[in-house]
């Protein structure tokens, strides 16, 4: 089970095993032991030495979820559930989702024991025969492209989500660019590092900003070209994770004005201002946080990371109230997959709202006022089967996951290009709070995406960009 598994040396030991010995001492010493124990155990499952570790960090970002506000209570002496709006259930629905977490970690496991290891040793040599500047040019292109492309997809709905899948192709573009250049010497570094600082900044202009997504996936890269961390790299490593979270921080805190400022004051996810303008709003409102305001502004970024409270819900009100569907919304969820609304116009929209009001028995605001409120695909397989019965659907999701990595860490065109394009199923895996139907359409829509890419793009774009 733990064949080939990163080994945590004796630094990351002692560290876990002394958090693990002060969480028994803490407020709630179970369910932060718990929180703590899982860490380490998910690591050696899903990361292999020399892997890129994008299954250990898509299962590590669902687990941020589901323990972030355990954690924080330990921390700040309050008994977990004091923190929550639906706190009668919370215990089983935090154990219920670490179990639903760990049995998608065993049936990744299962699936991926025999993958061939893809190590950055292994490519160095070849991806010095890529020419660099054409890889700067295309991923530019590709920037210029997305958002184009993102228009087309709101424009054509029955094509939406194959392209919106298809433009995780910019992430494989980045990857390249970041093997080709981030140990490169001259200044094709610097310019990686400018161009990728420029997106980040323009990342704010719009509605939904993505600067989170170039830290983790910059993060990632950077643990697989370094498998060997100095101090300095670690020190490094902590920098940037404490900008991060100040960013994070301060977009909690400017997002609702922020919001409404680019829709105009109406309840759409539109962007109705320019870019100038948008920066200067936003750096307008980021200068006018104080002490007090960035304490709110943590407390308002725990609540919107964890995302258990309307699990709870659910297990108050199934089975007393509403009985378990029976393997409904699965079943329905893997139909929707057969069923694209290019060929399948009529097929009903997927409404997250409704379907949490339903199972909870409580209001949530839909899409009449601009926004979406899903359960989560562990909360609805609870729905479907009840717990313990609700952990052999995600064993089985956890296999389907792990077949996919394997198959495009073995049948892409080069092991360069296999790890290009496994990258962009990080973001498939990486959200507790999917909804069922989603998270099952969005996975297997990369999937087809990914074979149409390696079968008819991955050569041509390949010859174009060697030396």
């Amino acid at each position: 089970m733990f064949k080939d598994s990163i080994k945590l040396g004796p630094t990351l030991t002692g560290l876990i095993l002394f958090l693990l010995v002060v969480s028994l001492f803490s407020i709630n010493p179970l369910p932060t032991f718990t929180a703590i124990l899982f860490v380490p155990i998910a690591a050696k499952l899903l990361w292999k030495k020399g892997e890129v570790p994008i299954l250990f960090f898509g299962i590590l970002m669902q687990w941020i979820q589901v323990s972030i506000k355990t954690l924080y209570a330990s921390l700040i002496s309050l008994p977990f559930q004091n923190l929550f709006i639906n706190p009668l259930k919370i215990e089983e629905a935090f154990y219920f989702s670490l179990f639903g977490l760990l049995v998608i970690s065993l049936g990744i496991n299962l699936a991926t024991r025999e993958t061939e290891t893809i190590s950055f040793a292994s490519l160095e040599t070849p991806v010095k025969q890529y020419d660099k500047k054409k890889i700067m040019f295309a991923y530019i292109g590709a920037i210029i492209l997305y958002p184009i492309l993102l228009n087309v997809a709101v424009s054509f709905g029955g094509l939406y989500q194959l392209i919106i899948k298809l433009l995780d192709l910019k992430w494989s573009i980045f990857v390249f660019f970041f093997l080709t250049s981030f140990k490169d010497r001259s200044q094709m570094r610097q310019k990686f590092i400018l161009l990728i600082s420029l997106e980040i900044v323009l990342s704010f202009t719009g509605y939904f900003s993505a600067f989170k997504e170039f830290f983790i996936i910059g993060f990632i890269l950077y643990l697989f070209v370094n498998e060997k961390l100095t101090k300095k790299e670690y020190s490094l490593i902590l920098f940037a994770s404490v900008i991060l979270f100040n960013m994070l921080i301060v977009w909690q805190f400017i997002k609702p004005q922020y919001r409404s400022y680019l829709s105009g004051g109406e309840q759409a996810q539109i962007v109705s201002v320019s870019k100038t303008e948008a920066l200067t709003k936003a750096i307008e409102l980021g200068n006018s946080i104080d002490q007090n305001k960035y304490q709110d502004a943590v407390t308002a970024l725990i609540d919107r990371i964890s995302y258990i409270d309307i699990f709870s819900a659910s297990i108050s009100y199934v089975p007393t109230s509403r009985p378990h569907e029976h393997g409904r919304l699965w079943f329905d969820a893997v139909q929707r997959v057969l069923m694209p609304r290019l060929f399948f116009p009529g097929k009903a929209a997927i409404n997250d709202s409704e379907k949490t009001m339903m199972y909870t028995g409580l209001g949530f605001a839909g899409s009449a006022q601009g926004t979406s409120i899903s359960m989560g695909y562990v909360a609805e397989s609870y729905v479907d089967f009840g717990f313990p019965l609700m952990l052999l659907p995600l064993f089985l999701f956890g296999l389907v996951i792990g077949f996919i990595f394997k198959y495009i860490i073995r049948n892409s065109y080069n092991h360069i290009w296999a790890i290009c394009l496994v990258i962009p199923l990080f973001f498939q895996i990486s959200t507790f709070e999917f909804a069922l139907d989603k998270m099952v359409g969005s996975l297997i829509t990369f999937f087809i995406i990914y074979l149409l890419i390696n079968k008819f793009l991955a050569k041509r774009i390949d010859q174009y960009i060697r030396q």
